[in-house]
């Protein structure tokens, strides 16, 4: 629907006053690409790659089953104009937002942009806030199908989230163009009120890695009842490959992110290089059967039916460790000033001096907009990289050194101290000192365990996923007390069809059903039941 959007607040199971925007998108999950994890800010970020990009999406087919929205993140934006408009970065999309938007437009495709409901972007770009109108009109005129909004640089209370993102939701209304919202706030405290506000909501911190993966998987555990048609829980992106070519997991944990995003109703976004796609990320993609399952009309959102919390994670102070050529944990951004992960984000993990003292940490990236130790901006996260090769805290004048145990603290800064170099490729991304150690940013994560998530269909049938997150292979079963929540009970005779060997396993009943052999690590097996 082109008209304005009108909203009608119902109660929700939980007493939660929401109901889906209106707006006549997302009915079902969304699905496309997103430039985050396969750019980030980095200078590949520009119109080519962006229209190679669609390109790609359509020549692998991939745009035929559903994959249309081709959404730009973070580092597009340059400035406003005197009038307030914003602009777009002359370098590296010297042809404009419009003219891209209508390339987009000319393959099929739907266009989508990035922005923050703070001053600034997670980037440093400009952010929306207080500009909420001319935005959403500038994004109209440009053609833009899909606005995700940040939440950097803004007040961190509820009110004044809720507050912002509804001046943009309405902003975005009164355009008349249906575009399709998603607030990216990283908190579970958004579920209850996401269908008020926009299409889906983000529920968690950036999934860079699998044991971020596994964490969104277990916040998005107790959020089912807050999604349906018109508003999803998002945990983020799903990942493969950077323009570089590094993987952010393994290919083995890509499908398996696949079958949860799809069992959870989750958006199916690739933050990933569609332009030189894998054969084996193709035939993942492009599975008829699983996006069947993430676009199941009913909208209903899976649930766990079986195990517990998956994964927990914290941050390990600040060290090195051995280079290593494929591991994206080693992969920096470097702007100067901010230290900030690849693999993470800008936003989220960026090298801090832990509360003012000599511990070196990550943690997220917060570049401006606070105050520290009396100093006047936050420069906890601002580093200057000599000629010399030491990395100096902008906050202590002290020097980042590798200590006897490769961990990372601040000392006074000693000229030719081989534990105080430091050389940054830009090629590689990397920081390594002389003895050749990387810094590395792979957190501490001790998962295990194995899960059973399921998921009701429009036409009565389940769809299962058994989820191995543990160090060794393993059967997994789902009991009679698995099968509770799905109304199956001991007689009810059921087909088991395999959805990625695309074959009929026999029967089963609700009293019970076992995968054999699941691998460790990330291994998992989807199936569809069908009563008989």
């Amino acid at each position: 629907m082109g008209g304005a959007i009108s909203f009608v607040l119902v109660c929700h199971l939980f007493l939660h006053t929401t109901l889906a925007l209106d707006n006549g998108l997302g009915t079902t999950p969304a699905m496309g690409y997103n430039s985050w994890y396969d750019f980030g800010c980095s200078g590949s970020l520009n119109e080519t790659n962006v229209m190679a990009t669609a390109d790609s999406l359509v020549n692998s087919g991939l745009s035929r089953l559903g994959y249309v929205y081709i959404n730009l993140d973070d580092c597009w934006a340059s400035g406003r104009y005197s009038n307030g408009t914003v602009y777009p970065d002359s370098k590296r999309f010297p042809s404009g937002m419009k003219a891209l938007a209508d390339y987009i437009h000319s393959k099929g495709l739907k266009f989508g942009v990035y922005t923050d409901r703070g001053t600034a972007t997670c980037g440093g770009r400009p952010g929306s806030q207080d500009h909420e109108e001319i935005d959403a009109k500038t994004y109209a005129y440009w053609g833009v199908d899909y606005v995700k909004e940040d939440s950097c640089h803004a007040s961190g209370d509820r009110e004044s989230a809720f507050t912002q993102y509804a001046k943009m939701r309405d902003s975005l209304n009164a355009t008349g163009r249906p575009i399709y919202y998603s607030l990216c706030g990283w908190n579970r405290w958004y579920a209850p009120i996401g269908y008020s506000l926009a299409n889906s909501w983000r529920i968690g911190p950036d999934d860079s890695n699998w044991g971020a993966i596994l964490k969104n998987i277990d916040i998005n555990a107790n959020l089912a009842n807050y999604a349906g048609p018109g508003g999803w829980n998002d945990p983020c992106l799903l990942l493969g490959a950077t323009y570089t070519g590094s993987l952010r997991i393994t290919e083995m944990q890509q499908r398996t992110q696949f079958n949860m995003w799809a069992v959870m109703a989750s958006p199916l976004l690739l933050s990933s290089n569609v332009r030189k796609i894998s054969s084996f990320a193709v035939e993942t993609y492009s599975n008829k059967d699983v996006i069947a399952v993430n676009q199941d009309p009913i909208g209903r959102q899976g649930i766990r039916l079986a195990g517990t919390d998956l994964s927990s994670q914290t941050l390990p102070p600040a060290h090195v460790a051995p280079c290593n050529s494929s591991s994206t944990s080693q992969l920096w951004v470097w702007d100067t000033d901010l230290i900030g992960m690849v693999f993470t984000g800008n936003e989220e993990k960026c090298l801090n001096v832990n509360n003012c003292g000599t511990d070196v940490i990550y943690y997220h990236c917060v570049k401006s907009g606070g105050t520290c130790c009396g100093a006047s901006c936050y420069k906890n996260e601002l580093w200057t990289l000599t000629n010399s090769g030491q990395l100096i805290s902008q906050l202590t004048n002290s020097c980042a050194t590798v200590n006897s145990d490769n961990t990372i603290s601040l000392q006074k800064c000693q000229p030719d101290q081989p534990s105080q170099k430091w050389s940054y490729s830009n090629e590689t991304e990397t920081f390594v000192t002389p003895n050749k150690m990387c810094l590395d940013g792979n957190p501490e994560i001790s998962s295990g365990g194995t899960n059973v998530w399921g998921r009701e269909l429009a036409d009565g049938s389940w769809a299962l996923v058994f989820l191995n997150a543990g160090t060794s292979a393993a059967n997994i079963t789902c009991d009679a007390t698995c099968f509770t929540s799905t109304g199956f009970d001991s007689s009810t005779k059921l087909s088991v069809t395999d959805l990625w060997m695309h074959t009929e396993n026999g029967t089963t009943t609700g009293g019970g059903f076992t995968a054999m052999n699941v691998p460790a690590d990330g291994g998992s097996v989807m199936i569809k039941l069908t009563r008989l």
